[in-house]
């Protein structure tokens, strides 16, 4: 069943069957997220409402019908448009699991696949995604989910993606990979940002600059989604709230349910009862 918070209901799937894949329900009437970003791609689709969102400093709008795609690693807010009841379905796919796919629909190796636009307009696609999530729902056999959700990617690629291709290092892109490595290994742990400068090889000051030019959020803020992604995780795997919390790094429960729920729109006992589906 759904949990109900000032008016917004969230619900999240997670099926075995489909290791790389969580999927979630969303119906906001009011600002629910702050910005951050996702390892995995999020293709999603609205089913009612509007939102206005930034992504890449440039600001888009989707409505009811539209599709959302959304790279990895991509600082964005994807908020309703007030009093909208916008309602929708984000499918969070593994980037490692995704671009395997890209190589089986291209015939080669490529880069890391980068959408064209990140609203677009499909409704033969969006269908196929309805038909993958209601698969889920039903407890479909895993060869007709698998099945779906191969086919599903492959014609989003297709139709709206482009081959990425490896960047050349870039001027502290490597300096921000230590430090992004080092705060995923430690995402329990407290952080200064004199350790962190040592880690970069970078003056604390230079560090925040390309830092934010390179994730799109600060060292502080990256941190907590890394320790709020553990929380879920521990929390998927059994674990209580208060549990998660401080094997998290959080100091106490109130401190976790606020973070976490700025970062995904829903509260740790929200995400920990809904729809972990079992086999």
């Amino acid at each position: 069943m759904a949990n109900k918070t000032t008016g917004n209901t969230v619900q999240f799937w997670r099926d075995p069957d489909l290791p790389g894949v969580e999927v979630r329900y969303s119906r906001y009437c009011e600002e629910a997220f702050r910005m951050h970003v996702h390892s995995t791609y999020s293709i999603g689709y609205l089913e009612s409402g509007m939102t206005s969102f930034e992504l890449e400093g440039k600001p888009h709008t989707a409505t009811a019908g539209q599709m959302v795609l959304i790279g990895p690693n991509v600082v964005h807010a994807c908020n309703p448009d007030l009093d909208s009841g916008m309602a929708y379905h984000m499918f969070y796919v593994d980037g490692v699991w995704l671009e395997n796919v890209g190589r089986e629909v291209f015939g080669r190796e490529v880069g890391r696949p980068v959408f064209e636009s990140p609203v677009v307009d499909d409704f033969p696609l969006l269908q196929s995604w309805q038909d993958l999530h209601q698969s889920i729902v039903e407890g479909a056999g895993r060869l007709h989910k698998e099945t779906l959700l191969v086919q599903a990617v492959g014609d989003l690629l297709l139709r709206h993606a482009s081959l990425g291709t490896a960047s050349d290092s870039a001027p502290g892109k490597e300096a921000v990979a230590r430090v992004k490595e080092y705060l995923c290994q430690r995402p329990e742990q407290k952080v200064n940002l004199d350790t962190l400068s040592e880690v970069a090889h970078l003056s604390r000051y230079h560090l925040l600059r390309v830092f934010r030019e390179e994730v799109g959020l600060p060292p502080h803020a990256y941190h907590n989604q890394v320790r709020v992604e553990l929380g879920k995780r521990l929390l998927t795997e059994g674990a209580t709230i208060i549990q998660a919390a401080l094997d998290s790094g959080f100091t106490d429960q109130s401190h976790f349910t606020r973070v976490f729920k700025q970062f995904t729109g829903a509260t740790p006992r929200q995400y920990q009862s809904d729809h972990c589906i079992e086999k």
